[in-house]
């Protein structure tokens, strides 16, 4: 078989359309919080519907606090737990530390 001929079939190939597959579905995401698979189990979610609340009103100032990895994780731990905000239990926290040293 000639250059020419190997050339004009690869081209001729090319030029046709090629098979176009049906699309596939993707399966559906599970909703974590009603978790269709026992094996799975569902996290409760915060309750969240202060948080932007605390951050347009002017009775919160928002601050930075550095915990450590194993502190923080606890804490988000705990606050997925309780379905309470991060921010609540450690204001809570505060308060109550605040409270025992009412000398300050």
């Amino acid at each position: 078989m000639s250059d020419q001929n190997r050339f004009a079939n690869l081209l001729k190939a090319a030029q046709q359309q090629p098979e176009v597959a049906e699309p596939t579905q993707p399966e559906p995401l599970l909703d974590v919080q009603t978790s269709e698979r026992p094996d799975v189990q569902a996290f409760k979610q915060p309750d969240i519907s202060t948080s932007k609340a605390k951050s347009s009103s002017g009775d919160y100032k928002r601050t930075t606090v550095y915990l450590t990895q194993e502190l923080h994780r606890r804490l988000k731990r705990a606050s997925l737990d309780k379905g309470m905000e991060m921010s609540d239990i450690a204001e809570s926290a505060i308060a109550a530390w605040l409270e025992e040293h009412s000398d300050i």
